[in-house]
């Protein structure tokens, strides 16, 4: 995975005490215990959703962003929270390296800079759960993550997988999807399971699976290509990674509808969504919607976004 900055260093992961960051962080060890690696615990004191219970749209900027002196008093009660997780899973696992920060920001400023400071392996975080048009206006922490972070991003969600549950990868050939490849390969190979390379013919007119109030047909600028070609090249792309993962069994799937679709459906049994992150224009992203941003948001498992940078 050349392209991309995948770091040599701990996993970090986001905690905010929440049912949903435990499960993040359980998640987050068993992977950097595969890995042989540490784990950092991020902590954020700034939320970029206004309080619960607020108007996202009526609530002035001042009284949606905390003041400094309410960050202060939030200091002191993260570090305690995040000092009492830390003990825990030393006391659960003495070999394993956790360290801790705190810092101000929006999470996925915090996250990504913690990530580029530490060379983070990947950052791990849990499912929010802001409303369709919370996510319209101010968007989510999980999308914002993905698009910024140059680094896989796995987002802990949906039910608990079933044990030995395949590795779905959503191919298309491209090179952007060679890097969640290698990802979903090298992940199935140290967990002892299948990938399921999931490719969906391009369908000439959708609108955004998860957002109705953008929805309605929509021609999408970039043409499909016959099924034929399209497994060729998989079948290309796939090739070096079964060459270094001969232990991987792959099976091929021809996913049927939308892409966002049918990829939440083959997630429904599965141990990871693996996904390349898109980087089309913004236009397109609004009229199309993104795959990988439907899938944070309706995946059935844990979701990995992998995002290539530029070579060069």
């Amino acid at each position: 995975m050349s392209a991309e900055q995948t770091g040599r260093g701990p996993v970090v992961t986001g905690f905010d005490g929440s049912p949903e960051a435990r499960r993040a962080v359980r998640w987050a060890v068993a992977e950097a215990k595969t890995r042989g690696l540490g784990l950092v615990l991020a902590y954020c004191t700034h939320d970029r959703l206004p309080p619960p219970g607020s108007d996202p749209v009526a609530t002035p900027l001042n009284e949606a962003v905390p003041h400094a002196a309410d960050e202060a008093a939030e200091v002191e009660p993260a570090r305690r929270q995040l000092a009492s997780m830390a003990e825990a899973l030393k006391r659960s696992d003495p070999d394993l390296d956790v360290r801790t920060v705190v810092r101000g920001g929006v999470p996925e400023q915090v996250l990504t800079s913690v990530a580029d400071e530490t060379d983070a392996a990947m950052i791990v975080l849990g499912e929010s759960h802001a409303g369709l048009f919370t996510r319209a206006v101010l968007g989510s922490t999980e999308s914002g993550v993905t698009k910024t972070a140059g680094r896989p991003v796995v987002v802990v969600r949906g039910d608990e997988p079933p044990p030995g549950g395949p590795v779905i990868l959503g191919t298309d050939g491209s090179e952007q999807s060679s890097q969640a490849a290698g990802f979903a390969f090298d992940f199935a190979s140290r967990h002892g399971l299948t990938v399921h390379a999931v490719h969906v013919a391009r369908m000439p007119l959708w609108g955004p699976a998860s957002e109705p109030l953008l929805g309605g047909p929509v021609l999408d600028p970039a043409p499909g290509i016959p099924q034929e070609v399209a497994d060729e090249l998989v079948a290309r792309q796939l090739k070096p990674w079964r060459e270094r993962y001969p232990d991987v069994a792959v099976e091929m799937v021809h996913g049927v509808g939308p892409a966002a679709q049918a990829l939440t459906v083959q997630s429904s049994e599965a141990a990871l969504l693996v996904l390349g992150r898109s980087d089309h224009g913004d236009l397109r992203r609004l009229l199309l919607g993104s795959i990988s941003d439907d899938a944070l948001h309706h995946a059935h498992c844990p979701v990995a976004v992998v995002r290539a940078q530029p070579v060069g």
